[in-house]
């Protein structure tokens, strides 16, 4: 036995984890102290690697649906069936009937960018992803604002004085490296202010210094308020205005004469506890997060957007303290008519990716162009994403479906009665050779 050093994989964080080994089997894991992102720190789902990673219904090799069972084939047989398949469809309806699943990338990221390019290589830009159906507001409000949609704005967790984390509950869903230490040093500083904006009394709102108990759904009008109420007391920052913003005097109208006490009393919140955050927020080295509490809920681009004007107007992008930028230039212009659209529902693609939602109505229709294939990676369409029965309904319609994930045999993807013309195929993943994916 030995103990090597490696970084979890369950979300983008990646914690060090140091793992005892035995005949090539996870027996043991602990964290990594020597790690320089999570000096020691882990969460219980890095404690539990080795449950996913030698889990028994994990996937070791290809299988085939025969009538209601699943078939072990070989990979040769495997690749040349899917291959013939899939070069049929592509020559009788063209690459418009051919699209790429993803998930959440558990297990391994990388892959979900191999199979998007491999789908793109074969002439499809439809590519279906989960990360479309929670930050497509966010893509485009980033897009419309600072140019490119894969633009984040991240926090300076190091050197802010106020964190204001709004729909985001980091001490349960981390997101961040050492969450729960971040988190609680900035709330016990008597220097620095953490400030929750959630309608629940999460863990996170639990030991902030203020808490915003806004009324579920109200959070662009309190952004909409916050605005006002800066602006109004002159708590802007002019000078940075003037330096890197533009379009500043067009959107004044827009929070001018603004009925801020009305808007606050629907949001169910004091005018002067909103005040003192405002006030905060404009005169301190302050950041924000924001998280699936409002990129999941109404007005999702809304509230993107109208964050993005209140970093703006305080001055806090781009400087210590504040929201820094991170991310790549991608920018999916729906106006440009080399941008793919949905052919039922008219959706273009937001930063080159397209809301799973719309997938069902996209397979299920009597179009020539409808999609005929699927190729599915760390994603489990027809339980993960919203109205189950269409999926189902939808999927039946495919002439090939394409799971390449570690979900039980047998079981994956509930693919209903098996239509003469429909393959599907479950290809597994060698232990020796390979990492695994995770289906939800």
């Amino acid at each position: 036995m030995s103990w090597k050093k490696t970084t979890c994989v369950m979300c983008a964080v990646q914690c060090g984890l140091e793992v005892e080994v035995e005949g090539n089997r996870i027996v043991k894991v602990r964290p990594d102290k020597d790690s320089p992102v999570s000096q020691g720190y882990v969460c219980r789902k890095g404690m539990k690697v080795a449950y996913h990673q030698h889990n028994a219904d994990r996937v070791l090799y290809p299988l085939k649906k025969v009538g209601s069972e699943f078939e072990r084939i070989s990979w040769d047989q495997a690749i040349n069936e899917i291959a013939a398949k899939l070069k049929s469809v592509l020559q009788q309806h063209g690459p418009r009937s051919l699209a790429s699943v993803g998930g959440g990338g558990e297990f391994n990221f990388y892959p979900l960018r191999f199979m998007a390019m491999f789908v793109h290589a074969l002439g499809s830009r439809y590519q279906y992803s989960s990360a479309n159906q929670e930050f497509a507001g966010r893509y485009w409000a980033h897009g419309l604002t600072m140019g490119s949609q894969m633009l984040d704005l991240t926090p300076d967790y190091e050197n802010t004085e106020m964190l204001m984390a709004v729909g985001w509950n980091g001490m349960m869903s981390h997101h961040i490296p050492q969450a729960r230490r971040v988190l609680t040093r900035i709330s016990k500083d008597p220097d620095k202010l953490l400030v929750v904006i959630d309608p629940r009394l999460s863990e996170t709102a639990k030991i902030a210094n203020i808490h915003l108990a806004l009324r579920p759904g109200t959070d662009a009008l309190l952004l909409k308020s916050m605005i006002a109420i800066i602006l109004k007391e002159g708590l802007h920052n002019q000078e940075y205005i003037n330096k890197h913003v533009d379009g500043f005097n067009e959107i004044l109208p827009w929070f001018t004469g603004f009925d801020v006490d009305g808007a606050l009393r629907t949001c169910e919140l004091e005018y002067g506890q909103v005040l003192k955050v405002c006030r905060e927020f404009a005169k301190r080295r302050s950041c924000l997060r924001d998280d699936l509490g409002i990129l999941m809920n109404r007005h999702s681009a809304l509230n993107s957007y109208l964050l993005v004007i209140l970093l703006a107007i305080c001055g806090r992008i781009g400087v210590p303290g504040g929201d820094y930028l991170g991310g790549g230039k991608l920018y999916s212009d729906p106006n440009d008519p080399k941008t793919w659209r949905t052919a039922v529902t008219n959706i273009p693609a937001i930063a080159g990716m397209f809301p799973p939602n719309v997938m069902p109505e996209e397979i299920a229709n009597d179009r020539p162009d409808r999609l005929r294939a699927a190729f599915v990676l760390a994603s489990n369409p027809l339980r993960s994403y919203a109205d189950t029965t269409a999926y189902e309904e939808a999927f039946r319609r495919l002439d090939l479906r394409l799971p390449t994930t570690s979900c039980p045999a047998g079981r994956p993807m509930n693919p209903g009665p098996r239509r003469r013309w429909t393959q599907f195929y479950l290809l597994g993943l060698s232990p020796e050779t390979a990492p695994t994916t995770q289906a939800p």
